[in-house]
């Protein structure tokens, strides 16, 4: 038999999802401009009937007892959510590489004319100079001190490139301590949502918004399950990472074996390293071949070479000029020195564009990539104010209906007790 309170049972249910899902419209709201929020919603559905007896007999026929409310939930893309891990990994291996690129593209500085080119060409002109005046001493000190230039020029480059590589590997550093610190961070989420319920959204907003900023350093794979703690590997090889609050924290020697596995900006920061790395030892050819077409001795003193370094074991830090060459060698071929190293340089500066170039096509195209799926994402998991407000007017409807029901039930209680007794 149906409860003469059956009515307000009803309103009570429906005051609630209406209440329930005004504020969770209202938090939406709220956190309209917030990064990393996700929209919610009120999943309800109709609460167990009631069996009732009918004309054909008992339990042939069921009266709804309203609604329930099943959960409020986030609403998210999975897919989506780790194509745009993937493009970010992507987009962060190739920022890394093209940063580098740069910086190095800054440090060989041509075409310029404070270069090294310039630097050879000047050094060149005075060789030839020297050749037109032989016994000039003047034209001879010009040779020298051309020769100092160049000299300057491409240790200042080396030291550059040098502290390039001391940077990149600091970087590493830093990027291994940061992926660290957020798969702790991911870890630790996982014990509070395991704790607090599967449904504790703003935890989970928290997590992903870490691994988001994980997979700019590394490719990684996540897998949520069913207590809704996340399950964190490596993309190329399902290292695990992370599993519950259980924490495989990565390390430098790894990182450094094998930069391509970690993806990400580790990755890219491995390749920066060998192009920095590729450059200098380009450059500290040219600078040795150069050296050795306008002559160059193990020892200083009454020798003829203008310039002083070991050609066997060869370390451009320790390049000088002789200085006290009287009167200097020329070499060879006073007219033509040193064609074969510039056309070398010449060929690094265009190998050097050429790579920088597609550095910075690839982040482009791979910004775009990324914010076009941010853009469905958002269409997806974002808060729209227009929609929200919609939503809202629905919901006071729904509650405001709830309320009158109560309020009707209420007054035919009142009827049934209180008039009824007289």
């Amino acid at each position: 038999m149906v409860s003469t309170f059956h009515g307000l049972e009803l309103g009570k249910r429906g005051l609630s999802v209406g209440q329930a899902s005004l504020s969770t419209t209202g938090q939406n709201i709220a956190n309209v401009n917030t990064k990393g929020y996700s929209r919610q919603q009120v999943n309800s559905s109709a609460s167990p009937s009631l069996s009732v007896w009918t004309a054909q007999g008992a339990n042939t026929g069921q009266l709804g007892t309203g609604v329930t409310i099943d959960s409020i939930t986030r609403v998210r893309d999975r897919f989506l959510d780790q194509q745009f891990r993937d493009h970010s990994e992507t987009l962060g291996q190739w920022q890394a590489k093209q940063t580098t690129l740069d910086r190095l593209e800054t440090i060989v500085n041509e075409p310029s004319d404070s270069g090294l080119s310039s630097a050879m060409n000047s050094l060149n002109s005075a060789w030839q100079d020297l050749a037109n005046e032989p016994d000039s001493l003047s034209a001879q000190a010009i040779v020298k001190e051309r020769a100092q230039g160049f000299v300057e020029v491409a240790q200042s480059m080396n030291k550059s490139m040098t502290n390039l590589k001391s940077e990149l590997t600091q970087q590493t550093q830093d990027a291994v301590a940061e992926a660290n610190g957020y798969l702790k961070q991911i870890a630790e989420l996982n014990k509070s949502i395991v704790r607090n319920g599967n449904q504790s959204n703003d935890l989970k907003d928290k997590r992903d918004a870490l691994v988001e900023d994980l997979s700019k350093l590394m490719a990684v794979k996540v897998d949520e399950k069913s207590d809704g703690s996340y399950s964190i590997s490596l993309s190329s090889n399902k290292q695990a990472l992370v599993a519950g609050e259980k924490v495989s924290e990565i390390d430098v020697d790894s990182v450094n074996a094998d930069p391509k596995s970690y993806g990400g900006k580790l990755a890219g920061l491995g390749a920066s390293m060998d192009s920095a790395v590729h450059y200098q030892d380009k450059l500290i050819s040219v600078v040795k071949n150069f050296a050795q077409a306008n002559t160059m001795t193990k020892t200083g003193g009454a020798d003829q070479a203008l310039f002083i370094g070991d050609a066997d074991n060869f370390n451009l830090s320790e390049l000088k000029v002789n200085y006290a060459a009287k009167p200097l060698k020329q070499p060879a071929a006073p007219d033509k020195p040193s064609e074969d190293a510039q056309s070398y340089f010449r060929e690094l500066v265009s190998e050097l564009g050429a790579e920088s170039q597609a550095a910075i096509s690839s982040v482009t195209n791979h910004e775009a990539t990324l914010q076009a799926t941010e853009n469905r994402r958002q269409s997806v998991t974002g808060v729209s104010l227009d929609e929200e407000m919609a939503n809202l007017v629905k919901y006071q409807h729904s509650y405001n209906a709830a309320a009158r029901l109560v309020s009707m039930t209420d007054q035919m209680l009142d009827t049934i007790i209180n008039r009824m007794a007289n």
